[in-house]
């Protein structure tokens, strides 16, 4: 509700995300109420809320989390609900309010419930009818969460994700013939183009950054993963020009040794040429440690793995000489990597590794690359997982080899060649988050960092810590392919880099996207647990629960505020849940609350 006067929210384009305020578990769950006794709940709390002329909704997400809960709740019933909640706060405007709530009545698996409503009515201070239950879902203790969704269920991008993109990847996802080809293919072009800009870099966590990415698509066998290899045609004329460079080189050092060596007795101070490096931008997944080094210092740290069968590099990994894992982990973040090859006494050292990585395969050949959910690669790459659907797609849609996808994909590719070349010829950028984008962005991981250490387990802090550089990256990206198309101020940071700014478009565009991929993320981290790891019995306390009660019983029988938030903290427990569980506690008559901040417990 807040700056209701801006853009529009869009239930797409919000899918599955609540507000910093919101949990994604129901802290309060009407049971076996009829629409009928629903509404007539629902009209006593907004009544009590507007006698006591209280905004329930003060921040934009909060109030965008309401009109879900309602249209969830009651149809096209919550509407009036929602402007008299609406109209509580002075930026009320009825055209705004009317046209949310139409798009929250439009978005499908949100994960806000009804019950949402009543959590924020609670907080407001308003009595509820039914008893609140704030037990947290847990993958654990045998509860499905927000986050946990089956493969079937797994979200896509909405539509509002399409319409904001810069013109250069619009084009390019314009070729896609499904919604799942085309998210596919979008994913794709981030991970391929992403090797490209190497002359475009940003601060994230006091470190400097580049736009490299590491993505996995995840299908069975003939579920459209191939449309992945359409999207090395966008970067195939860059590679071709590399090659055909690295051939004149060849021959010009063919010619030049061989005048050295017809020479040499005549001139014995002559030096004998250096080979030349071997340019590429795609190196074969299959390399050998060493060879891959040796590409990589060839072509200043850059390099792209693309390959179709996840099971190449897997093998590769496994092999004696092609086992480079360390190095993928240390170049996600452009840490130094070296190498000393004992046979030819050589030392190789790159200083800024920035190697991009596009793979497709099956499931299984998941667990061949990263066989546990402790793997560090993990935490590394996107994925995007393809859930089976039966059918099949007209194979005959034309017969014009000049109209095939390749064909259209290898012209596209042209066409960033030479907008690459024009963006490189201006010089060396910088990418930054406007300051009130940066504490949006800090407020968003903390958001899904909680919500996925609860729901999930503390194991996925690493997955959504390194899902905030990915979507860093991705805002670079973003960013740099808008300025092929938009006119961009000279702006110059200290070190002579042309600034450019991310737009909160792009911004918001991007937050949707990772949002969307920790689903598929979380789905792959469960599936590399040990199949037992979750077979809980159930009279056992399990997940929250036991931490829960595992911080009770380490409580003295009568304690304040400051000693409970210091067992937490002894506890590395998340403060903020944490404080929830004193009314738990309470409710289940294991605390009784003496005073303010001060409780005892009580003997059952």
């Amino acid at each position: 509700m807040k700056n209701m006067s801006k853009k529009t929210f869009s239930a797409q384009e919000w899918e599955n995300v609540p507000s910093k305020q919101e949990p994604a578990y129901s802290t309060v769950q009407p049971l076996n109420e009829t629409t009928t006794d629903l509404h007539v709940e629902v009209e006593r709390v907004v009544s009590d809320i507007e006698a006591r002329g209280i905004d329930i909704a003060p921040q934009y997400d909060t109030w965008v989390n309401i009109g879900f809960a309602l249209s969830e709740g009651l149809g096209e019933g919550g509407r009036d609900f929602f402007h008299r909640l609406s109209r509580l706060h002075p930026d009320y405007d009825q055209s705004t309010t009317d046209k949310q709530f139409s798009n929250c009545l439009n978005g499908k698996g949100t994960g806000v419930t009804i019950a949402s409503f009543f959590h924020h009515a609670a907080l407001s201070g308003v009595r509820l009818s039914h008893s609140p239950v704030t037990i947290l879902p847990n993958h654990q203790n045998g509860k499905t969460a927000k986050w946990v969704k089956p493969a079937n269920e797994l979200p896509r991008f909405p539509e509002t994700v399409f319409d904001g993109l810069p013109l250069f990847l619009l084009k390019v996802v314009s070729n896609a013939i499904s919604s799942e080809d085309r998210d596919i293919i979008l994913l794709g072009a981030i991970g391929c183009l992403s090797v490209c800009f190497g002359n475009v870099c940003g601060v994230y966590d006091e470190r400097v950054v580049y736009s490299n990415l590491y993505l996995f698509v995840v299908a069975d066998a003939g579920m459209g993963k191939g449309a992945l290899s359409l999207c090395r045609e966008l970067v195939d004329p860059l590679n071709q020009r590399l090659h055909e460079q690295s051939m004149q080189m060849a021959l010009d050092y063919k010619r030049d040794l061989s005048e050295y060596q017809k020479n040499k007795g005549k001139n014995p101070d002559a030096a004998e040429p250096n080979p030349p490096p071997l340019k590429t931008l795609v190196v074969p997944a299959n390399s050998s440690a060493s060879s891959l080094m040796s590409i990589l210092a060839d072509n200043d740290g850059r390099g792209l793995i693309f390959e179709t069968e996840g099971d190449t590099l897997s093998q590769t990994l496994k092999s004696e000489h092609g086992n480079y894992s360390d190095m993928l982990r240390k170049g996600f973040h452009h840490e130094r990597i070296s190498m000393s090859r004992r046979k030819d006494r050589e030392y190789l050292e790159i200083d800024n590794p920035r190697i991009s990585v596009v793979l497709a395969g099956t499931p299984e050949q998941v667990r061949h690359l990263i066989p546990d959910a402790e793997n560090g690669l993990l935490s590394r790459f996107i994925f995007y997982f393809i859930p089976f659907r039966r059918g099949i797609r007209d194979v005959f849609a034309t017969d014009d080899i000049g109209r095939s996808k390749h064909a259209i994909f290898k012209t596209i590719g042209n066409e960033f060649l030479h907008l690459l070349d024009k963006f490189l010829d201006q010089g060396f950028y910088a990418i930054v988050l406007p300051t009130h984008l940066q504490h949006r962005f800090v407020e968003w991981l903390a958001r899904l960092n909680d919500e996925c250490c609860d729901e999930v387990d503390n194991g996925m802090q690493g997955i959504v810590r390194r899902l905030g550089l990915i979507a860093f990256r991705m805002m670079m990206l973003f960013t740099a392919t808008r300025a092929f198309d938009n006119p961009h101020p000279q702006s110059r940071a200290p070190d002579g880099r042309i600034i450019l700014e991310c737009t909160e478009e792009d911004f918001n565009t991007v937050l949707c996207l990772c949002e969307i991929l920790l689903y598929h993320s979380v789905h792959i981290y469960l599936k590399l647990q040990p199949k037992n790891a979750f077979n809980i019995l159930p009279d056992r306390e399990s997940g929250v629960n036991a931490r829960r009660y595992a911080l009770y019983h380490k409580l003295p029988d009568e304690f304040d505020k400051s000693i409970y938030d210091r067992i937490v903290s002894e506890m590395n427990e998340n403060a903020n849940t944490a404080s929830k569980w004193i009314d738990k506690f309470i409710q289940d008559k294991r605390l009784k609350r003496t005073s303010k901040g001060n409780y005892v417990k009580i003997n059952n």
